[in-house]
């Protein structure tokens, strides 16, 4: 038996409204993931030492770079 056989089986053995929330689950998995991972792979490519600030963000923590392993594993801060 296919994947795909085995999909439509395991599909049809659930309710209509269980049926209607795989329904918009595979249209997320289409539209959001693939159409983003395609336009990712079309655009340059970033590098992230030299790109470093297109793709930072502002956490609104201010000593964030000083105390990163507190942030990040739960040191305590120095």
């Amino acid at each position: 038996m296919t994947v795909k056989q085995q999909l439509i089986r395991e599909i049809e053995d659930l309710p209509l409204d269980a049926q209607e929330k795989v329904l918009k689950l595979i249209h997320f998995v289409k539209e959001e993931i693939f159409v983003l991972r395609e336009k990712m792979s079309t655009e340059k490519k970033m590098n992230a030492l030299t790109d470093v600030d297109k793709i930072a963000i502002e956490t609104g923590i201010q000593d964030l770079a000083e105390h990163h392993d507190h942030y990040l594993y739960g040191v305590s801060k120095r």
